[in-house]
């Protein structure tokens, strides 16, 4: 039986999905998820994005970013990733349920 994410256990128990509101820096999510916010691996799996991955996109679709907002994105990124992998585990406890 193949592993269902923590969304498709809410969506099959007709429960809204849990995300978190953001109030502000939309515009670096915006710029995540128009970068990719994973990468694929050559043997499979996914993961975060690294300086080489962001470079690009930041060169040909911004004006340029300031270099904490690359941080943040890459660790965006990262903790995408992270999330994606730990909604494969039942037992995970979700990032909007931690303290």
């Amino acid at each position: 039986r193949k592993a269902e994410s923590r969304a498709m256990q809410f969506s099959d128990a007709g429960l809204p999905i849990p995300y978190l509101e953001i109030e502000t820096g939309e515009y670096l999510l915006e710029m995540l998820y128009e970068a990719g916010p994973v990468k694929a691996l050559p043997m499979g799996g996914i993961d975060a994005l690294s300086w080489v991955d962001l470079y690009p996109y930041v060169t040909l679709m911004t004006d340029g970013i300031e270099p904490w907002e690359a941080r943040q994105i890459i660790a965006m990124s990262k903790a995408f990733a992270l999330g994606l992998d730990e909604g494969k585990n039942i037992f995970s406890i979700a990032p909007v349920d931690r303290e």
